[in-house]
Parts: C-alpha cells; sequence; structure tokens
C-alpha cells in the first residue's frame, strides 16, 4: 500500500515538474537554427514614455542572419540601439544596419549593450504582464514572441529574465 502511494505520489510530481518546464520552456521561441532567449523588458519608471527589451540569439546553424527590424504595438516606436562608451560618456547608438546573428554564435541583447528602444509607450508596462512582439530576420522573415515585463531599472527582479536552459 505505501509503494502505490508513493509511486501515485512521484508521478504527480513528474508530472508537474514536466509541466513546468513546459511553461518554462514556453518563454523560448525558433526561428529556423535560431534559438530566442527570454524576451524580457524593463518596467518604466513612473510614467517615463520609453523603456527597452532583451532576449538573446542562439544561431546553432552554418548560416548568418540579421534582426532587421522588430514591431510591436505597445510603442511609436520601435528601434534597435546600442549603449557604447564615447570617452566618459555612454551614448544610445541607433542601429540603421540591424544586428549581426553570426552563425554558431551566441548574441545577447541586454542592459547597457545591444537592445531593442521601446519610444513612445502607448501605455504603462507593468511587472508581470506579457505584450507581443515581432522580430523580423533577413533571412527567417517575421517571428512572434511573447515578451515578459519586468521590474524597473534598480528594482530587484526575482523572475522577469531568468534563463531556462
Amino acid at each position: 500500500m505505501k509503494t502505490s502511494i508513493l509511486a501515485t505520489a512521484a508521478a504527480l510530481i513528474a508530472v508537474a515538474l514536466t509541466a513546468a518546464a513546459g511553461t518554462a520552456l514556453a518563454h523560448d521561441y525558433k526561428a529556423g537554427q535560431i534559438v530566442i532567449d527570454h524576451p524580457w523588458a524593463r518596467a518604466p519608471i513612473g510614467s517615463a514614455p520609453n523603456t527597452a527589451a532583451y532576449m538573446t540569439f542562439v544561431n546553432e546553424g552554418d548560416t548568418p542572419d540579421r534582426l532587421v527590424a522588430v514591431k510591436s504595438d505597445v510603442a511609436k516606436h520601435v528601434m534597435l540601439h546600442e549603449s557604447r562608451m564615447e570617452g566618459d560618456v555612454m551614448k544610445m547608438v541607433h542601429l540603421d544596419d540591424g544586428i549581426a546573428i553570426p552563425a554558431q554564435k551566441t548574441t545577447e541583447l541586454k542592459p547597457l549593450g545591444l537592445h531593442v528602444m521601446l519610444m513612445g509607450l502607448k501605455e504603462p508596462l507593468k511587472k508581470g504582464e506579457m505584450f507581443p512582439m515581432t522580430l523580423v530576420f533577413e533571412k527567417q522573415g517575421e517571428v512572434p514572441v511573447e515578451v515578459k515585463v519586468g521590474a524597473p531599472s534598480g528594482e530587484k527582479d526575482g523572475d522577469a529574465h531568468h534563463h531556462h536552459h
């Protein structure tokens, strides 16, 4: 009797863990040989009209690609940017030619680096919400993703951008 109760409990735990893993992995996307890992954005501070979105691209293939544009209805303007130190000043540079996704390499969009700039937010983004965004690749075309909103800059954020590998 104890054995069957333990076996049932173990089976239920396995099902729960599998479901949880499936949910976690559901925030990764694939565009051909490119894995798009956990798109996330910071909630803006106060009523700030702008924020940024981030993610990681892992190109598992032998063909390079390029992220040429990003679309989202949450903001008036969605642009690819890079933060760069120029002398003692951090500058944000618009990337007209997009972001290279080299073959067999990882390309990370992260704070103070490459990122998607969401300018002129139509409504405030709140921590824990998700919103749709479409990534436009030179070769893979359009790839819809859901972006999870994390804590504003400077706040601790326990769950917005953990990687699920």
